[in-house]
């Protein structure tokens, strides 16, 4: 127990633990230590030390040291003068009660664990200790990696054997969650139990005090980098320190300055949101938590949700939703995760195919080991570039589109997989499966990936165990984690709206609804294939295309389709797919040697996830010539074959629309209503909408539209008994919304005053209060 001015409090809680132990038939010894108390706490213990010969020990610091020091030297103390095998380290100021000892013991005996740590049913303390202490609690949870719910509860019940050789050095309260932090990393079993919490009696805490604060968090961090220097600390932490491969923590490096700094020409030229889809997905977001019937059910039935579920962190905040940064930070942090994947995969490819599969051993084993590794680098280090520095890729990391998020995943998956083929570990493969599971909910595109990779795992299982039975087991393994996210949206789609195809059939995702009548593409599959082709040259460049191709045929040749070596070809299977979605009518995607304009473009960006990889492969076929210079020449070279391509035909779609006269009406019924908008209900319909109810700035919250439950129907049919004040229509002729076909001759829009008016679209608002 330590003890600063607890004069009024000492003796009495010594007290009931001593009573209680003896009560209990335990050994037992309480050590106390004073630490430089000004009051009679010194008096006080020296005569229960008297009192109580042998069962209390008295330690005492001169001078005031603090919270920690006093731990710290009653544990010694404890360890030194005593051969008791469990330690408790309590306070004490009263407040908990050496009743809850027992009920510890005892769980200890049934959980054989190693700690025990208390936690407070309920907090006997102010509110603003109790708001301080979670506070702590979290942090310390963060930066140390420990789990405890309560990590300054002064109730932990220890195995010496766990304590002894810590090398504690926290100060103030950093002790606590240092104790819990080394503990948990000699792999101790540490389990948590409730225990009492009483009002203090007497006398006044001194760890709420402002020095107290800031000396605890001082060293809480100074235990963190302790703990990052004995290897205790996150992995994260330590690769930060000493990465393995400082290749690749420079492209990390490399990439994160690149998000940031394209991010920055976005916003200074203000095309983050050039999209329409991009202000889509920011409104998704926000109306599971801001909106008439906010929830779940909000995220749609057509647009996949993981895009729209780790946005919403961020898209509540104002700032963050209106400038699109709520969703352009997936996409930033997916670029930076697949460049690394790319570099990975691309060392993957280079260092298993080209020698047959790993090293063998023998005099030469190391030189040809490190040939390999060298190798390696060089076409990860091209095909990382080649990724990273793509205009286009840039463009789209710097918005809320789920591109980025999709490659990640799909990079992410190949990796694992790549790994799996080489090894047979079933870690890897679970997580290819997981990462292939994320895919199939960011874009539709991750289901062709969940079935590429179901075959690869088949493949490969049958040719390296020669046995049905295994290769069933392992597609079974890979199968029941990667498509549980198609079973789960389509058992969403039936659930929220009686449809399990609504993705598909449903009103908002019919092909029609996009594909132009006499769309050159359908039903000619060599247009369609010269049409995506052309994307791909628009959004990669030809001598990428060309590395690529050389790249890919080199790796053919000289992997064989091994089994090891089969991961990365998963990355093709892309293109034949858009080619086939166009060709039906699935999909419309224009490009200017065909259609005369850009539309939906960035389908051809996936392939440069390919591209990178087999152009990066090319340099690893480059000879030693006794030396890495050739090696690092040709990366250099593929990496700048990405200035060959043509612009950034990604941001030339958007910035046509941008410039038309639709949406220069859009923008200005858009200000006009910002500037009016004196409150209430807006009634609209948000598909072909979407930058209105963006720009306008309506809050959310008020606007009823097509996905708002049960308000959205009775709204169009009886607008002022629905308390709708404001009605926004497109009167666009040929397309015009819905709520300009249910009220255009509806006779209860009378009640209504239209007050703007273009050639597209009205504003109307209730003349009269109801």
């Amino acid at each position: 127990m330590p003890a600063y001015r607890e004069a009024e409090n000492l003796a009495a809680t010594v007290e009931d633990f001593l009573v209680t132990l003896e009560a209990a038939g335990h050994d037992h010894c309480v050590v106390v230590v004073d630490d430089g108390s000004p009051d009679a706490t010194g008096e006080i213990l020296d005569g229960l030390v008297v009192r109580y010969a042998g069962r209390v020990i008295g330690v005492r610091h001169r001078a005031n040291r603090g919270y920690g020091a006093a731990v710290r030297t009653g544990i010694a103390a404890a360890l030194e003068w005593t051969d008791l095998r469990l330690l408790l380290l309590t306070d004490s100021d009263g407040q908990f009660a050496a009743a809850d000892l027992p009920v510890l013991l005892r769980f200890r005996s049934e959980e054989r664990a190693d700690a025990v740590t208390g936690f407070r049913r309920h907090r006997a303390d102010s509110s603003a200790r109790c708001l301080s202490g979670r506070l702590w609690t979290l942090l310390s949870r963060i930066l140390l990696g420990i789990r405890s719910r309560d990590v300054d509860c002064a109730y932990k019940l220890l195995d010496r054997r766990v304590v002894e050789g810590l090398g504690l050095v926290g100060e103030a309260a950093a002790i606590d969650p240092e104790i819990l932090a080394k503990i948990r990393r000699r792999d101790a079993r540490v389990v948590e139990h409730p225990v009492d919490h009483r009002p203090r009696a007497h006398g006044r805490p001194t760890g709420a005090s402002p020095w107290v604060v800031a000396r605890s968090l001082l060293s809480l961090v100074h235990v963190y980098r302790i703990l990052v220097r004995d290897g205790y600390a996150w992995r994260w932490a330590r690769w930060m320190l000493h990465p393995r491969d400082r290749v690749l923590a420079g492209v990390t490096a490399a990439a994160v300055a690149l998000s940031a700094a394209a991010l920055a020409h976005h916003l200074r030229h203000g095309t983050v949101l050039a999209y329409n889809d991009a202000v889509s997905h920011l409104l998704i977001a926000r109306r599971v938590v801001d909106s008439p019937t906010a929830g779940a059910a909000q995220l749609g039935g057509v647009w996949l949700p993981l895009p729209h579920l780790l946005a919403l962190p961020f898209v509540w905040h104002d700032g963050l939703f209106h400038s699109g940064l709520g969703g352009t930070v997936v996409s930033m942090a997916a670029y930076a995760a697949t460049v690394r994947y790319v570099y990975l995969i691309a060392v993957g490819a280079a260092a298993g195919a080209v020698s047959g599969g790993p090293v063998s051993g023998g005099a030469h084993a190391g030189p040809a080991r490190g040939r390999a590794a060298g190798r390696g680098r060089a076409a990860g280090l091209a095909a990382a570039g080649l990724f990273a520095l793509n205009t286009n890729v840039l463009y789209l990391q710097s918005t809320p589109m789920t591109e980025l998020l999709l490659f990640a995943c799909v990079a992410a998956a190949v990796h694992h997989l790549q790994a799996w083929c080489r090894t047979g570990r079933h870690a890897r493969l679970a997580l290819a499966a997981g990462a292939t599971l994320l895919a199939t909910l960011t874009r539709y595109e991750g289901w062709l990936l969940a079935a590429a990779g179901t075959l690869v795992v088949g493949y490969v299982a049958v040719r390296r165990w020669k046995s049905y039975a295994r290769a069933e087991a392992h597609l079974a393994f890979f199968a029941l984690l990667a498509f549980s996210g198609i079973a789960a949206w389509a058992v969403w789609g039936h659930v929220i709206f009686g449809d399990a195809l609504c993705w598909y059939s449903g009103d908002y995702a019919k092909p029609s609804l996009w594909v132009t009548a006499g769309d050159a593409n359908v039903g000619a599959p060599l247009t369609a294939a010269r049409t995506y082709g052309l994307a791909v040259v628009h959004n990669l460049g030809y001598p990428t295309l060309l590395a690529a191709a050389a790249g890919l045929a080199g790796y053919l040749w000289r992997g064989r389709l091994r089994p090891a070596a089969v991961a990365p070809l998963v990355l093709l299977v892309f293109a034949p797919f858009f080619v086939y979605a166009l060709d039906t009518g699935q999909r419309p995607l224009y490009v200017p040697e065909v259609q005369g304009a850009f539309y939906n473009v960035r389908f051809g960006l996936v392939m440069a996830l390919a591209a990178a990889v087999f152009a990066g492969y090319l340099v690893s076929l480059v000879p030693d010539f006794h030396g890495c210079w050739p090696r690092v020449g040709a990366a250099a070279g593929v990496v700048a074959t990405v200035l060959a391509v043509p612009g950034t035909a990604t941001l030339a779609e958007p910035e046509r629309w941008q410039g038309g006269p639709h949406r220069r009406g859009v923008i200005a019924a858009a200000t006009w209503l910002r500037a009016h908008y004196d409150g209430g209900t807006l009634l609209m319909e948000n598909y072909g909408n979407e930058e209105v109810a963006f720009r306008a700035r309506i809050p959310i919250g008020r606007v009823v539209y097509e996905g708002s439950f049960r308000l959205w129907e009775r709204a169009l049919t009886d607008p002022a008994g629905s308390r709708v004040r404001w009605i926004y229509a497109r009167t666009l002729r040929g397309a015009p919304d819905r709520t300009w076909q249910a009220l255009r001759d509806n006779p209860r829009l009378t009640g209504y005053a239209l007050l703007y008016r273009d050639a597209t679209q009205r504003v109307y608002r209730l003349a009269r209060a109801r």
